[in-house]
């Protein structure tokens, strides 16, 4: 059942709920934690252990956790979450699960720093020292040890540099079957020594979601908000693929770029190696793209023949092309097939005007963000 959250000031009922209070009688300190809800003796682990109870009265012998584990009493937060989980403790007293092993997929952040300012960016950056946060990520994905994929995301979690590079190797000792998915905007790339340190670590696997948002550099460089972005970046997606690093290449429509769609994907096909796959995604009315959303935003069905036009350049000899956030009623029936289910559970719902559509099981449904001014409404296909 969907768990009903007030979120700017709509009641939104997500699929997967992340965020939670727990019991204020039972102080947990701040930080990364792993979830326990199996109390046996205390495991060996980078990240402290938190168990996890439903109710003050559970705790009694001869339920009580064994060793010097603390204590969080939350009901919902219990029943939401399986043993080893990972979660960051806020100085506030909430808890929000970081990674999950019910969750559809896994995401972590390890920076909020940036060199690029994009006009639509979900996650606006800051220049505040924050390499805590990469630090504790790699001891959350080597404590969660998931036999799939986690994404990694920023900000640019390549500005770290050599301290990147040092996190990879870290995951690949201590859980070299967990793939990665790093999100990043290319540009370190460029510089060829360092996209050789990067190519060099093998385990872990990995794959990198790199936008390109025009095929002309002004364009994309209006984009991004930085100046010589585009040279960068496509200098960078050039040396990765010479080197054989996986690329997922992104383009996010807007009302500044929808003609260019077409020319990004014949420039792939054209120029690029090593792009296993070019993802359009749908603008997501979160961070600075709620700003500028009205100056941004394009209903997917203006700009449909772009899409049409990049799904022919690449039919048969490209990379394969997916369409992920949209929701399927808002596509021409000709591009449905290419809709991916691709909204994190923790951000998605489904309107009640989606209850009766004969398509709700295969579609992607809204980000919870989307409610209010910048909900574009269901359109039923019974």
């Amino acid at each position: 059942m969907p768990e009903r959250l007030w979120k700017g000031g709509y009641v939104t009922e997500v699929i997967r709920p992340d965020l939670f209070r727990i019991d204020p009688s039972h102080t947990v300190s701040p930080g990364f934690k792993i979830l326990r809800v199996k109390h046996g003796p205390r495991k060996q682990t980078f990240l402290n252990q938190l168990s996890v109870a439903p109710t003050i009265e559970s705790l009694s012998e001869p339920n009580r956790p064994r060793g010097d584990y603390e204590v969080a009493v939350s009901e919902k937060l219990f029943e939401s979450i399986e043993d080893g989980d990972i979660a960051i403790v806020s100085e506030r007293g909430t808890i929000r699960v970081l990674l999950s092993r019910k969750a559809n997929q896994n995401t972590l952040l390890v920076t909020e720093q940036c060199d690029n300012r994009c006009s639509f960016c979900s996650q606006p950056p800051k220049d505040n020292d924050d390499s805590w946060l990469l630090i504790n990520a790699a001891m959350a994905v080597a404590d969660f040890g998931l036999n799939g994929t986690i994404g990694i995301t920023g900000g640019e979690p390549l500005l770290y540099g050599d301290a990147f590079v040092n996190f990879l190797d870290f995951v690949a000792e201590h859980t070299p079957q967990t793939e990665l998915h790093i999100l990043s905007n290319g540009r370190a790339f460029s510089n060829l020594e360092f996209a050789k340190r990067i190519a060099g670590r093998n385990p872990p696997q990995m794959t990198f979601g790199i936008p390109l948002y025009a095929a002309i550099p002004q364009i994309h460089d209006e984009l991004v908000g930085a100046r010589g972005a585009f040279s960068e970046t496509f200098a960078g997606l050039i040396n990765a693929g010479n080197l054989g690093i996986p690329i997922e290449l992104r383009i996010i429509p807007t009302s500044k770029n929808i003609q260019e769609i077409a020319h990004i994907v014949e420039l792939v096909n054209r120029c690029l190696s090593s792009v296993a796959q070019i993802s359009i995604m749908n603008l997501e009315p979160a961070g600075w793209a709620k700003k500028n959303w009205s100056q941004l935003y394009e209903d997917p069905m203006v700009y449909k023949d772009a899409l049409l036009a990049a799904l022919s350049f690449s039919s048969g000899s490209g990379p394969n092309i997916a369409l992920f956030n949209y929701p399927l009623c808002h596509l021409p029936e000709e591009l449905r097939s290419y809709a991916v289910k691709s909204i994190s559970d923790w951000k998605n719902f489904y309107p009640e005007e989606c209850n009766e559509c004969s398509l709700q099981d295969s579609c992607t449904g809204f980000f919870s963000s989307s409610q209010g001014k910048f909900h574009q409404s269901p359109r039923r296909i019974i």
